[in-house]
């Protein structure tokens, strides 16, 4: 399958599938979350240097834990679930 791009992110189309059916979350809502949440918490992961974990509030005003790596001038989306509890806690503990 083909890589889709959207403004400053892309990702891999059957993947976004696999992760719909999976996790009931779109890379389109992640990508907006991103894009959107100026409250967006970014950890860079110690096992994947390369990789950043991001808590943001999406569209759907659900907090979102999205998976992303850079690519040259794009940010590409692997994976994209709602928060666990203690994740949404944590985003929410973060600003006023």
């Amino acid at each position: 399958m083909a890589t889709v791009v959207s403004g400053d992110f892309e990702w891999d189309e059957a993947k976004a599938l696999a992760n719909l059916a999976k996790h009931v979350v779109s890379f389109d809502e992640a990508a907006v979350a991103l894009a959107s949440d100026p409250h967006e918490l970014a950890f860079h992961d110690a096992a994947e240097p390369h990789t950043v974990l991001s808590l943001v509030m999406s569209p759907r005003a659900r907090v979102l834990l999205v998976v992303t790596s850079e690519r040259g001038a794009r940010t590409r989306i692997v994976s994209a679930r709602k928060a666990n509890p203690h994740e949404h806690r944590i985003y929410e503990a973060s600003y006023p």
